[in-house]
């Protein structure tokens, strides 16, 4: 081995394991190993940020500013109708909530998808009685079953078709991934919704369809001649059943044993409490809030979960200033059943977390856009008829030039932003804010570093330690293997690492078996959609860990057997679309 393809392979499997850490954003650690990569050699200079210029990127982001315009625009607006025709039955609110997310997935970005079903779930949930554990999870996995199906659905999707360009030959087509994706997601999302009411927990088992957050995390001032004063804190945990993690009287914590710390006016406490309960004590005369003006009379609650392209992202409750911007009130968090062990205000939130907010309606409103966090409530979008049409032809339009060829998928998505934006249906500002910057300098700042494994060499050596492992393994051996390796990586990363860095070494392995490399391709895009085994693999499966109250083995137990169904319908499926042959 070289010296570069040894720096670059460690360069690589260091990015992977601080990836895995989640310790850090993903796009700080795709830019920090970019520059670490320029300054090894491994990247030149004037080559560092030309992946802003690759078309997976540009398409990315033309895509998401075309799916949200779409559900601002109220087209997607009758999905709740036909939800709520199921009148209860589970099975039919299932499959119409699961098959609806599998579709909306396939034309636009999983994350938005759920965004948009999310509310909507949680309101069947409601109306229905179903618990919100039951649902929340099959929705997510539906998604990304959705993804599977279409060259736009998902961002490994479009990576897999520029390498394959790059490899000299066609990009892939934007329906080329039907004839597989389609029966897998199928398949898929039909075993979702008759495997989940065996393999979910009921976290609430009253049968009244609310989500459960688990527990909030609160700091609260205790008022001027509260019940609470002269209270010890294991007094006032039975009074307030909740839990107290910790008293600062005077800007200090208190510190003594529990029986013998008696709270006085003034004292500020950590409070973790049920959310049902926290509402509760808001409306009695126990606390006040620190700071600022106190709760109004008339004002709404709103739960606001943070989405992967929130500018809530490494922001405190302090930070937002929520006050100050939207004369609103941030109350307590929750942290999916974690706790927060800092000081609340100072807790750095991360995509999941979720913000109760106190305020009027319309300053809620304007927060929760401000911020693009998701109101955990039905939004009530109205249908626009003339203006919803029209976005929705262009989309369309977008979509059927892509898949006749007259243009490539880049150009044709920009070219509807334009249209959306020439005909009024989408302001200049709208374009910036509705583009999830994250993904996009994630993807331009490691499609380069990527790059490396190839243009070292490095890739050829670790596809031919592969093929010495495997010996004279059969072309099908090699496909399955692919198909694991896949599966088994994406979860610890994410799809979009996992496919550049696998890509490059499954061609590698098909150029050194004699196969075509087309079915090895369609098999790792397929195992890196297939992120069902943790809530921190994907964005969509950390989104729903608060709002359904889930722990972490009950991805596996719902996750495992869709992994080895769609593995498994995969491995049968790719050969007959996509021959093994060279």
């Amino acid at each position: 081995m070289t010296a570069d393809q040894i720096l670059s392979i460690g360069l690589l499997g260091g990015t992977l394991l601080v990836l895995a850490s989640d310790r850090w954003r993903p796009d700080l650690v795709a830019v920090l190993a970019l520059l670490a990569a320029v300054g090894l050699g491994l990247v030149p200079g004037d080559r560092a940020f030309t992946g802003l210029s690759n078309p997976a990127v540009v398409t990315v982001a033309a895509v998401l500013v075309l799916g949200r315009t779409l559900v601002a625009q109220g087209v997607l607006s009758l999905v709740p109708r036909f939800t709520r025709s199921a009148e209860g039955v589970s099975t039919s609110s299932m499959a119409v909530l699961c098959g609806s997310a599998a579709l909306l997935s396939s034309v636009m970005n999983n994350v938005g998808a759920l965004a948009l079903m999310l509310p909507l779930a949680l309101a069947v949930a409601r109306e229905s009685g179903i618990s919100a554990s039951r649902i929340l999870m099959p929705l997510s996995f539906s998604t990304l079953l959705g993804g599977m199906v279409t060259l736009i659905g998902t961002p490994p999707n479009l990576i897999i078709s520029q390498i394959r360009e790059a490899h000299g030959g066609a990009p892939f087509a934007i329906f080329d991934f039907l004839p597989v994706g389609l029966p897998l997601a199928l398949v898929g999302v039909a075993s979702l919704i008759f495997a989940s009411r065996r393999l979910l927990p009921d976290r609430l088992g009253d049968g009244d369809g609310t989500y459960a957050l688990g527990k909030y995390q609160a700091e609260l001032v205790v008022r001027v001649g509260s019940r609470l004063v002269g209270v010890s804190v294991d007094g006032a945990e039975v009074l307030l059943d909740g839990r107290i993690h910790g008293v600062m009287r005077d800007g200090r914590f208190v510190f003594a044993r529990r029986a013998e710390q008696v709270l006085a006016s003034g004292d500020l406490v950590r409070l973790e409490v049920d959310d049902h309960r926290l509402q509760d004590l808001l409306a009695e005369d126990l606390f006040e809030l620190p700071g600022g003006p106190p709760l109004a009379d008339g004002w709404d609650l709103r739960d606001l979960l943070v989405t992967p392209g929130s500018v809530a992202l490494g922001s405190t409750l302090s930070t937002l200033e929520p006050w100050e911007r939207w004369g609103i009130r941030a109350i307590a968090a929750a942290r999916g059943g974690r706790r927060f062990e800092g000081r609340l205000s100072e807790e750095t939130l991360i995509a999941g977390d979720v913000i109760l907010m106190a305020g009027r309606a319309e300053d809620l409103d304007q927060a929760a856009s401000d911020l693009d966090c998701l109101p955990l409530r039905d939004r009530g979008m109205t249908l626009r008829p003339r203006r919803a049409l029209l976005a929705g032809l262009i989309f369309g339009a977008a979509i059927t030039v892509a898949a006749m060829g007259w243009a490539p998928p880049e150009v044709s998505f920009v070219a509807a932003v334009a249209v959306l934006a020439l005909v009024g249906l989408l302001s200049p500002a709208d374009i910036y804010r509705r583009i999830d910057w994250m993904v996009v300098v994630f993807l331009a700042a490691l499609i380069p570093v990527g790059e490396t494994l190839e243009r070292t060499g490095a890739a050829s050596v670790i596809a031919a330690w592969v093929l010495g492992f495997a010996g004279d393994a059969a072309p099908h051996a090699l496909l399955g293997l692919t198909l694991v390796l896949g599966a088994a990586l994406t979860p610890v990363l994410n799809n979009v690492a996992t496919v550049l860095i696998l890509a490059p070494v499954v061609l590698g392995i098909a150029e050194g078996a004699g196969l075509n490399g087309d079915p090895l391709l369609m098999a790792l895009t397929i195992a890196a959609s297939a992120d069902f085994l943790t809530p921190f693999g994907h964005h969509n499966n950390t989104l729903i860990l608060g709002p359904g109250h889930y722990r972490f083995l009950d991805y596996p137990r719902l996750g495992l057997p869709l992994v080895c169904l769609v593995l498994g319908a995969a491995y049968l499926l790719i050969p007959l679309v996509w021959p093994l042959g060279p």
